[in-house]
């Protein structure tokens, strides 16, 4: 079984939200299976998805500095 973390990600501006939020969620879709995730209804939101592979997080922060993502501990 792959070790899996929770993580929750945002964006630095509605523009980076606009740009990269479909690369984001595909990402996180191929990772999970899930489409359907928590996030708020600021602008830029910010984003709870299912706990990700090491790999789909590292894909994630290689996307772009404007893509902040932050792993949560516990």
């Amino acid at each position: 079984m792959v070790d899996k973390k929770s993580i929750y990600y945002t964006y630095k501006s509605i523009e980076a939200y606009d740009k990269y939020d479909d690369d984001v969620r595909k990402i996180i879709q191929d990772d999970t299976d899930q489409d359907i995730w928590i996030c708020n209804r600021a602008l830029p939101p910010t984003c709870y998805p299912p706990p990700l592979s090491e790999e789909c997080i590292k894909k994630l922060k290689e996307l772009s500095h404007d893509v902040v993502v932050h792993e949560i501990e516990g």
